[in-house]
């Protein structure tokens, strides 16, 4: 590899108890990962235990020494003085191992509690803009669309080197030339490979306008991997969830020629509300309806540790920088030590 490429994979959530949470941050440090991402969501489709992350993350970040902490949230529901005031006190108890990641969100963790979803990528921009400005040191004055700071500062800063990345979560054409001018990393969903080089130049496009200060964006792909003996175990596992596994709005942009039936556009899972029982029969039909093997395996990561390497390969040589695992595994304990002991130090030779 003429690179190297980073690695991180995904907290075990919903259903994990706090302190088993901290127990596979440990986990992760000793296994190598670069990462630990947390999804930051209220509630999920799924109905278990889901902990505050950056509660869990504080605490994780006390018991380890190099991996580093994120998020996948959104905007809306903390102000972004209150996030980088947050944000620049877990750095110091970090050491500086805190990123944050920014998206669209999810209608699940604010419409039942009253939070408007509306201008999703402006309260993204701003936010991004209000949180550096407070972490420049200086007062801040600020004028937005929704939010206004007059004199405004922190008195806690981040205190490392690095600061605190913002990584901006984009898969549209507007969203992607923003996380290329704003992000210091771009995070985007599973999808083929030949479509991630496609949109990756929709993120240079927009890093043309990016602050020189930022340096180079570092472009992370967000990937659910499967391994086993073979392709047939290792989709075992992913046909069950197939349905939340690939975006609709992706299909046709991946070269599949699929027409969804009206009562099923728009069942995204950005979308689902968990309470709606109706919404959620129709979104896992659509998926048994319209997700062959052939696409979702498209899509995603599975089969022998040697399908895998061979398909990580193939989006290194589309620019993936950084690899953030989710793992639908048969067997996760092997497939954690597989990608622990054989694949990450395949990728770093």
């Amino acid at each position: 590899m003429s690179k190297r490429v980073k690695f991180g994979i995904s907290a075990p959530v919903p259903g994990t108890s706090v302190q088993e949470l901290i127990d596979f941050s440990i986990k992760a440090e000793k296994g190598g990962f670069d990462t630990l991402w947390f999804p930051d969501h209220v509630v999920f489709m799924a109905k278990k235990l889901t902990p505050e992350v950056w509660s869990v993350i504080t605490a994780a970040s006390t018991t380890t020494n190099s991996i580093h902490f994120g998020n996948v949230g959104d905007a809306h529901r903390i102000h972004p003085a209150i996030y980088a005031h947050r944000l620049a006190t877990i750095n110091h108890i970090s050491q500086g191992r805190n990123f944050l990641c920014l998206g669209y969100g999810e209608k699940m963790n604010l419409d039942p509690y009253g939070i408007k979803w509306n201008k999703p990528l402006t309260r993204v921009v701003e936010s991004v803009k209000v949180m550096r400005a407070l972490w420049s040191g200086e007062p801040v004055n600020f004028e937005g669309e929704f939010y206004t700071l007059r004199d405004a500062e922190l008195q806690i800063l981040p205190d490392f080197k690095n600061g605190v990345p913002i990584y901006i979560a984009a898969t549209g054409p507007k969203a992607l030339r923003t996380a290329g001018e704003y992000g210091d990393g771009w995070l985007t969903n599973a999808m083929p490979s030949r479509l991630f080089k496609e949109k990756s130049l929709a993120v240079d496009e927009g890093a043309l306008n990016r602050d020189k200060s930022l340096g180079p964006i570092e472009k992370t792909l967000f990937i659910f991997i499967s391994i086993a003996e073979d392709q047939d175990k290792a989709y075992s596992t992913i046909e069950p969830v197939k349905h939340a596994l690939v975006w609709p709005e992706l299909l046709s942009q991946a070269g599949y020629d699929i027409e969804i039936d009206d009562e099923y556009k728009g069942l995204e899972y950005t979308k689902i509300m968990p309470n709606d029982s109706d919404m959620l029969r129709k979104f896992k039909e659509m998926g048994q309806k319209y997700y062959s093997r052939e696409i979702v395996m498209d899509f995603i990561i599975a089969g022998s540790k040697q399908d895998v390497i061979k398909k990580m390969e193939d989006y290194v040589d589309v620019g993936v920088d950084h690899f953030f695992l989710r793992d639908f595994s048969p067997d996760k304990e092997k497939s954690f030590d597989i990608i622990s002991k054989e694949i990450l130090p395949y990728f770093r030779k």
